[in-house]
């Protein structure tokens, strides 16, 4: 019995000391956490160059600043473009798609390949009077893109 009870206080101690380590950690962790200093970061420049290339292919503008995805919502979009040829679907669809964006920049291009459609829509309308109204441009500018040419009812991306 006498065995049985120095064991008892033994173990006892071991978690207190347990206790007290991991106490004293627990506070030096936070201090670190708290002290001051910088923290400075090199990278090489190929990342640069990378990041650049994935912000312009995202849409950002010229002068560097980029409109931000802040939410989508429904709305529309114009459908320009609609194929199912596997030869030059793809290919034309791509070329209209520069087209739509040399002439109106204001404007985001989707081109999507819902099997076996190659498509293009343009816009991110918040109603049907704003997307007709800019319908009537693009038809304008492309009269021969007036056959594929519809309003589609979408999830628009909603940006600063």
């Amino acid at each position: 019995m006498l065995a049985y009870g120095a064991g008892q206080a033994a173990a006892t101690d071991t978690y207190a000391d347990t206790d007290s380590i991991r106490h004293s950690n627990v506070v030096s962790i936070v201090d670190s956490i708290n002290c001051g200093g910088t923290v400075s970061i090199s990278q090489p420049a190929a990342f640069d160059a990378i990041m650049k290339r994935t912000a312009t292919a995202n849409g950002a503008t010229a002068n560097g600043l980029s409109q931000q995805h802040v939410a989508t919502r429904a709305g529309y979009r114009i459908q320009v473009f609609d194929d199912n040829n596997p030869r030059t679907a793809r290919a034309q669809a791509q070329a209209k798609e520069a087209q739509m964006l040399a002439t109106f920049p204001q404007w985001r291009t989707y081109l999507t390949f819902n099997s076996p459609y190659w498509q293009l829509k343009v816009g991110d309308f918040r109603t049907r009077v704003e997307a007709e109204a800019a319908m009537v441009n693009i038809r304008d500018a492309f009269p021969s893109l007036s056959g594929h040419m519809r309003l589609v009812r979408e999830k628009i991306n909603i940006t600063e």
